[in-house]
């Protein structure tokens, strides 16, 4: 069974892995450990570091993507509380303008994730996100190697101290970051999908994002 979870990690290692590694320190913003010294930000880590890819940990049976799950709702602005383990709010929500908008859109969904259980959970851009598109469900913008490059040039360029969400929170923490979106260019509604409990269970927390409702960076990046 060991051998079995040990193949099951090194298999999602390898995935999350091949997705980002063109961009691993691109996807990493600055370190700042200013402020509230009770609220973590996503990852910690020196300007010039290698950031290696936060690979969570898989159950030896991970449930069934058939396995139906329950659903909570909720817009900008707005806080989720599920099952009185986690609390999860979707701050803001900013369009990055310069970019090739004939080819895609990038959206910075900036959230807080409060651990309110007593045992860690995992919280990882690429596997506990997914972006839901007009009613259909995608997982490629959250694995957009430039939607990432743009995210890592915006937090840097507007001196954020915010950075991706890589990493596990620990019971007790909480942590604010960010999940970027690379998205086709022409939609009306989507959903920021989060799954605090991917492999143990389908529940989800919907953030509803409207057109129109993002803010706009309309800045040239550097």
């Amino acid at each position: 069974m060991n051998t079995l979870k040990s193949i099951r990690r090194a298999a999602a290692l390898l995935l999350t892995a091949g997705i980002c590694c063109s961009a691993c320190v691109c996807l990493s913003g600055c370190s700042d450990n200013s402020g509230d010294s009770s609220v973590r930000h996503a990852v910690s880590h020196n300007e010039e570091e290698f950031v290696s890819i936060y690979v969570p940990e898989v159950p030896d049976q991970p449930v069934d993507s058939s396995v139906p799950g329950e659903s909570l709702e909720a817009g900008i602005g707005e806080t989720l509380d599920y099952d009185g383990k986690v609390s999860v709010t979707l701050d803001k929500v900013v369009e990055v303008d310069d970019v090739n908008k004939v080819e895609m859109r990038v959206l910075l969904c900036e959230m807080t994730i409060k651990n309110t259980s007593d045992a860690k959970i995992d919280c990882q851009n690429i596997t506990h996100f997914r972006a839901i598109i007009d009613g259909n469900e995608e997982f490629e913008p959250v694995k957009d190697v430039r939607a990432g490059i743009t995210a890592r040039k915006y937090y840097s360029q507007t001196g954020s101290t915010l950075d991706i969400f890589n990493r596990e929170i620990a019971p007790g923490e909480t942590v604010k970051g960010y999940v970027y979106l690379g998205m086709p260019t022409a939609w009306s509604t989507m959903q920021l999908c989060y799954m605090p409990y991917k492999y143990y269970n389908n529940d989800r927390l919907l953030f509803q994002i409207k057109e129109g409702d993002q803010e706009h960076f309309t800045d040239k990046l550097k």
